[in-house]
């Protein structure tokens, strides 16, 4: 499903992950769900890392492409994120994945709500003009860093999707090794060096 590919990439691993992670259900609850058109105010994504990262969301960044078919000028938006914090995502969390408290919610910057809604905008009437494209989302900024060195063995993640208010809490991957996914370009050796140290576990040193 291309629309929990581009939604995940909140974390690159739970990017690559995609569908082949998702239970059934969840693809089913998603199968009318349009990135292009959903209302981002509402797109929220929980993550659970592992033991050894701390998850950055207010240093993450995503890059939005939009590629027209026919050659024409392409877009880009550099979107920010930012940690979100809500009452009820707490108490649906909590419901869905113990414990939530383990759990880095991540939202769309509120400064960048109305670009994105420009660049959906845009996208949509360039279709409904005949002129098709293919859109995609890149990783920028830090996602996280490395409280010590990383350990060999399986990478497992948690990931929940708040698609919208209506479609409420989803969950995306589970207790998913992405290891092999991030290898399938890259050694794990390149990827292990690439996630800085954290800053306060660094000063400690």
């Amino acid at each position: 499903m291309r629309q929990i590919m581009l939604i995940s990439g909140l974390f690159s691993a739970v990017a690559l992950a995609g569908c082949n992670g998702a239970s059934f259900s969840t693809q089913w609850k998603l199968r009318g769900f349009d990135l292009g058109t959903a209302d981002v105010a509402q797109i929220r994504v929980a993550v659970r890392a592992p033991d050894w990262a701390t998850l950055t969301p207010e240093k993450t960044i995503l890059l939005a492409k939009y590629a027209f078919e026919d050659g024409g000028a392409g877009r880009t938006l550099d979107i920010h994120l930012q940690r979100a914090e809500r009452e009820q995502d707490r108490d649906a969390l909590a419901r869905l994945a113990a414990p939530s408290s383990a759990l880095v919610v991540y939202e769309v910057a509120p400064r960048d709500l109305a670009a994105v809604r420009a660049f959906q905008a845009e996208t949509q009437s360039a279709k409904a003009a005949g002129r098709h494209g293919r859109g995609g989302v890149e990783i920028g900024g830090e996602l996280a860093c490395r409280k010590d060195e990383i350990p060999e063995g399986p990478v497992v993640l948690d990931a929940y999707l708040h698609a919208s208010d209506e479609i409420g809490w989803l969950p995306l991957l589970e207790g998913f090794d992405v290891k092999p996914q991030l290898t399938q370009t890259k050694s794990w050796e390149e990827i292990a060096r690439s996630v800085p140290r954290c800053e306060k576990h660094a000063k400690r040193a």
